[in-house]
């Protein structure tokens, strides 16, 4: 028959309600709840279709809770028992929240994933590690986003009663579909009668077995589709649990979202690939979230969807020997943070490697950027997935090298990630460098100060070295560096300047690059965006909106430079290319996209300046 029964205490062990499985989670017990059931859910997913997880309060009358009667005589044998003030409090609380008429239950459903797979009574089954396990995972794939069995705990963390219900269906081994149900519920140790009893209990068949018939369960714990519903038993409900629940999703899960592996519905409120944008910009979410100090994870959201979604980004595929693939996206605008945040499996991880000695903060001499590191998608990521999972901590904030117990292994990993952050700072240093304007800056000053030499400092071993750190040296005189990612010999073309030969410089002659005379021949441009086409330094889309209608020449820069230097033009998609600048022609406020081959390779950032065709334009593109 079912119902509800406790471990026999015969140990006399003393068992508080403070169990460290939940306290994990206490502070933070919306948060927590919603990231790691739906995690739990991603890494079950199955089929091509996406995840879909609801959170949903339901208020169930007492009536129909199998063990309610059962449950509050095992609160009233807790507040027996010796305890403290705290302990008193929460018990009474879980004492009125079981004697209710109607008790509040969350329910946390999904469908396209696998469900807890059985057998039930199999010790190594997913079944038997969610409702039975302690710090044990059951996950067959290595690059799931869970390693510790932990997470489950976050359900209890929104519980009054500390008792949550699992409810199934998943395929056997003969493809026929099961139903599995059971409850576990954690209080204090206590005694009942002449019973000794432990703080853990369980709901369900006879000798702590499941309920395996749909029929012997009530009708809102049954379910007939494959997947999991857990049911956190009076449910702790505090001002706003959805929306935090929401900022809790939006804020991890938005890469997953964005590429439709996951959908969610609090409260009945969907979040999915179509309204994710609406959430994510919602006033009153942004409120919360600012009461809530979650202000600069949901702001930190925004960017890197953006970065993720933009147009002007860049992708790169990092291969690291004897590990596999990452993909970096770079968007390099006005107004990022400078900084590397690291995703897996869709879901966010953290900003760094600090336990590496590779903290990724400083990035001095480059312009604003935002960049994701992730595992490639394509199966030269499952092994990099695979190393970041182990060596993710169970809070999911942080990846420690530690974590991998064998020596040679850990060693393996560390030089791993360190060849991996070498790689990700030399495509920002290539990409959005501006140091040579820097280097100007100190030129114009040098004169005041003495030639003191190296500013370097080695800092403590452990410590993330400053690899653009200046050297201060003896006023430099007449002579300007290339800009960065220009490549070649011979002259370069620049705007003013000495006009002396630099090492490193294009090959080519020059061309006339002054703007014509008068303020009147040039022609604004607004938003202006570029991205290399194919990661081909060579060919760039680009895109901008002109302010004035007719034919103006179009000339490419790479910017960074005190003075910019002119790119050369092979091909335009548009118009016709003479003297490597575009003559073609515009419409006022009609957005504008073309691709251009540059003669030769250039990876940095760029400028567009525009004039309009005239007599004087004419003559020098003759």
């Amino acid at each position: 028959m079912a119902g509800i029964r406790f471990l026999t205490n015969e140990a006399n062990k003393v068992e508080g309600l403070a169990y460290a499985g939940f306290e994990t989670f206490r502070g933070s017990p919306y948060t927590s709840c919603a990231r790691e059931t739906g995690q739990n859910s991603r890494d079950a997913m199955r089929g091509s279709d996406p995840v879909r997880v609801s959170f949903d309060l339901l208020q169930v009358d007492r009536a129909d809770m199998p063990f309610a009667d059962e449950l509050q005589h095992a609160v009233r044998c807790c507040l027996k028992a010796p305890q403290n003030e705290k302990t008193k409090a929460h018990l009474e609380r879980a004492l009125a929240a079981i004697s209710s008429p109607k008790i509040k239950v969350l329910r946390i459903a999904d469908i396209n994933t696998t469900g807890l797979v059985g057998p039930v009574d199999d010790p190594g089954s997913v079944f038997t590690a969610l409702v039975k396990g302690d710090g044990i995972t059951n996950k067959q794939d290595e690059t799931s986003a869970g390693s510790f069995g932990i997470g489950k705990n976050a359900a209890f963390a929104v519980s009054e009663l500390q008792t949550v219900i699992y409810s199934t269906c998943y395929e056997d081994e003969d493809k026929q579909k099961r139903f599995a149900a059971q409850g576990r519920l954690r209080l204090i140790s206590h005694t009942d009668g002449e019973r000794k009893c432990s703080a853990e209990g369980y709901w369900g068949d006879v000798d702590f077995g499941a309920i395996e018939n749909a029929d012997d369960v009530p009708g809102w714990l049954a379910r007939d589709e494959i997947g999991t519903s857990i049911y956190a038993i009076g449910f702790d409900e505090r001002g706003h649990w959805a929306s935090r629940m929401t900022l809790s999703l939006v804020t991890n899960f938005f890469a997953a979202i964005e590429r439709g592996q996951i959908q969610f519905a609090v409260d009945g409120k969907p979040i999915n690939r179509s309204s994710l944008d609406s959430v994510l910009a919602d006033k009153a979410l942004e409120k919360l979230a600012e009461e809530h100090d979650q202000l600069a994870e949901l702001e930190r959201a925004r960017r890197l969807l953006l970065c993720i979604r933009s147009e002007a980004a860049t992708r790169h595929n990092i291969t690291v020997p004897g590990l596999g693939d990452f993909t970096l996206h770079l968007l390099v605008s006005e107004n990022l943070p400078r900084e590397v945040h690291v995703l897996r499996n869709g879901i966010y991880i953290t900003d760094n490697f600090a336990k590496f000695s590779q903290p990724m903060r400083l990035f001095p001499g480059t312009r604003e950027f935002t960049a994701v590191l992730e595992p490639a998608s394509s199966t030269a990521g499952r092994s990099p997935s695979a190393l970041l999972k182990q060596l993710e901590n169970p809070a999911h904030d942080a990846f420690e090298p530690d974590r991998i117990a064998e020596p040679l292994a850990q060693q393996r990993a560390r030089d791993q990630i360190k060849h991996l952050i070498g790689k990700v700072r030399k495509i920002i240093r290539t990409l959005a460098k501006i140091d040579e304007v820097e280097y100007s800056r100190l030129d114009e000053l040098s004169a005041m100060f003495a030639d003191t030499g190296s500013t370097r400092d080695d800092g403590r071993e452990d410590e993330e070295k400053d690899p653009d750190a200046y050297v201060y040296q003896k006023p430099r005189r007449g002579t300007r560096r290339q800009a960065a990612g220009v490549t070649g010999k011979g002259k370069g073309r620049k705007r003013g300047g000495s006009g002396q030969k630099q090492a490193g410089s294009r090959t080519g002659t020059t061309r006339k690059t002054q703007r014509p005379s008068g303020t009147s021949a040039a022609v604004p441009l607004e938003g202006i965006r570029s991205t290399l086409k194919n990661g081909d330094p060579r060919v760039r889309t680009l895109w901008f909106t002109p302010t004035a209608t007719g034919e103006i020449l179009l000339a490419v820069e790479a910017s960074g430079l005190t003075d910019d230097v002119g790119l050369d033009l092979a091909t335009s998609t548009l118009g016709a290319v003479s003297k490597g600048r575009v003559r073609t022609s515009v419409r006022a406020g009609e957005r504008v996209q073309l691709d251009v081959t540059l003669t030769e390779p250039f990876a940095g950032p760029i400028e567009l300046n525009a004039v309009r065709f005239t007599e004087t334009t004419a003559e020098e593109v003759a």
